[in-house]
C-alpha cells in the first residue's frame, strides 16, 4: 500500500452484518482522528450508498435505532407471504408501498419495522429528512470527488479480466475459507437468502452450487465452477451498471446542490479509457485539481474537462425524491413468471435504454411482423382456395338451372 496507512480494513467479523448506520460511524471517527493530524482523509472506492451516508448529514432516514437484533421481525413474520407483507404496508403506509415491489421482502420488512418499532410510518421519516437535506448545508465537509471512467466495452473486459486474476490468487480457497468460519458461527449457508452480511459479496452465491457439488462427491463439479465463474462476471457487470447508474441519479445530483450553499463537493471526471493515457489523463489531472482544491482555488468547470465529463456531467438533474417514485411495470420485458418493475422515472427510462429492453422490443416487433405474415399468408391461400372453388363451378358442364340446386359462391358441393 507504499506506505498509506489504510482504516477499516479486516476489522468486521464475517459473521456479522455490517450495516451502513455503523460504517457511517466507524468512517467518521477515522477522518475526525485524521483531521486532527492535518492530514488529509481519502474515501476510497466502495459502494456508492455508503460513500454518500459519509459526505452528507441526513443522507439515512433519522429515525430511532430498532432492535439490535436486526432479523427478530424479520423473524417474528416469517410465516406471512411477500404479498401479505405488501398488502399490509400498502394499508399502513401506502406512499412507502408504491415504492416496494412485493417481492422486495428486505425492504417492505424494512418499512413494517420502522412502523411497528417507532408507531411512525416510514413514509414521515424519509420526508423530514428529505426536508432537512433540501434546507440545510447537510455536507460535512468541503469535497472533492474523482469519478473514474472508462467506456462500457472496455469496462466489462476489464471486470472480466478482474474475476480471471482472482480465481487465478485462490479465490476459490479464500471462499472455501470464508464458508467455515461462518459455518462456525452459526450460520446458515444452505438457505436461499443472499441479502444479507457478507452473503450479498459477489462471488458467494455465485459459486455456492460448485461448492455443494464438490462436497457431495458430484460428478459435475467442472461445469458447476465455469457456471459460477460466467455468473460472477455477468453479476459483476451488473454491479458496475448500477453503480454508474447510482452515481449519475443520487450522487452527483446531491453534490450539485451543494454549490448553492456553504460547503461545497465537485465531481470531476477522469477518463481512464486507454490505460496509455493513465499518467497524463488521470494522475497528472487528479493531482492538478487535488492541488487547487487544497489551496482554495477556483476548480474549473468539470463539465470542460474531457469529452467522457461533458456528457456525463453535462446534464445534471436535481435529485429525486424517494416520495415522489412511481413503480412503472415495463410490459415488454415482464413475462407470465416474473415482473419487471421499476422505482421512479429515471429508473424507468433507463432500463427503456437498457441492451436487455432494446433486444426484447425488437424481438416483439421480429414475432409481430411474422405472425403478421402468417396471417396474410393465411388470408392469401383461403382467397385463392375460394377462388378455385369458383373457377369450378363456372368451368364445368351446366347443371340444373333450378337455383335452388346451384352452389353458393365459396362454398363446397357434396
Amino acid at each position: 500500500m507504499h506506505g498509506i496507512p489504510h482504516h477499516l480494513l479486516g476489522t468486521v467479523p464475517v459473521h456479522h452484518e455490517y450495516t451502513v448506520q455503523e460504517f457511517e460511524r466507524d468512517a467518521l471517527q477515522k477522518i475526525s482522528e485524521i483531521h486532527s493530524r492535518n492530514h488529509v482523509p481519502i474515501l476510497v472506492g466502495g459502494t456508492h450508498y455508503y460513500v454518500q451516508s459519509v459526505m452528507f448529514g441526513k443522507s439515512l432516514v433519522r429515525q430511532p435505532r430498532l432492535d439490535p437484533d436486526l432479523r427478530k421481525f424479520e423473524r417474528s413474520n416469517e410465516h406471512k407471504s411477500n404479498v401479505e407483507l405488501w398488502n399490509e404496508l400498502r394499508e399502513k403506509d401506502p406512499v412507502m408501498a408504491e415504492n416496494w415491489h412485493a417481492n422486495n421482502r428486505r425492504k417492505v420488512l424494512r418499512s413494517l419495522e420502522v412502523l411497528h418499532t417507532t408507531g411512525r410510518k416510514h413514509s414521515e421519516w424519509v420526508w423530514e429528512t428529505e426536508m432537512a437535506r433540501k434546507h440545510e448545508d447537510v455536507l460535512r465537509c468541503p469535497s472533492l470527488l474523482f469519478w473514474l471512467h472508462a467506456d462500457t466495452h472496455v469496462l466489462n473486459e476489464r471486470l472480466d479480466a478482474r474475476v480471471d486474476l482472482m480465481v487465478g490468487r485462490g479465490m476459490f480457497g479464500e471462499l472455501e475459507q470464508l464458508g467455515r468460519e461462518m459455518r462456525d458461527q452459526g450460520v446458515e449457508l444452505s438457505q436461499e437468502d443472499y441479502t444479507t452480511g457478507v452473503k450479498q459479496a459477489i462471488g458467494f452465491r455465485e459459486f455456492q452450487p460448485y461448492f455443494h457439488a464438490l462436497h457431495t462427491n458430484a460428478p459435475d463439479i467442472d461445469a458447476h465452477k465455469a457456471a459460477g465463474i460466467v455468473d460472477m462476471k455477468t453479476s459483476t457487470r451488473r454491479y458496475a451498471k448500477r453503480q454508474i447508474s447510482w452515481l449519475r441519479n443520487k450522487l452527483v445530483p446531491e453534490c450539485q446542490t451543494t454549490l448553492e450553499k456553504t460547503r461545497h463537493a465537485r465531481v470531476f471526471v477522469l477518463d481512464a479509457t486507454d490505460l496509455t493515457q493513465w499518467t497524463s489523463s488521470v494522475r497528472d489531472e487528479g493531482l492538478r485539481l487535488t492541488r487547487m482544491f487544497l489551496a482554495n482555488d477556483t476548480l474549473p468547470d468539470p463539465a470542460l474537462l474531457s469529452p467522457a465529463a461533458a456528457e456525463l456531467l453535462g446534464d445534471v438533474k436535481p435529485p429525486n425524491s424517494v416520495l415522489a417514485w412511481k413503480r412503472h411495470l415495463c410490459h415488454v420485458c415482464s413475462t407470465k413468471d416474473v415482473q419487471v418493475w421499476l422505482n421512479g422515472d429515471d429508473e424507468f427510462q433507463q432500463h427503456q435504454k437498457s441492451r436487455r429492453h432494446r433486444r426484447n422490443v425488437q424481438w416483439q416487433r421480429k414475432n409481430a411482423r411474422e405472425e403478421q405474415a402468417d396471417r396474410n399468408g393465411y388470408a392469401k391461400a383461403t382467397h385463392e382456395e375460394q377462388t378455385g372453388t369458383c373457377e369450378k363451378f363456372t368451368q364445368g358442364e351446366p347443371t340444373d338451372t333450378n337455383d335452388s340446386d346451384k352452389p353458393v359462391q365459396g362454398e363446397a358441393s357434396i
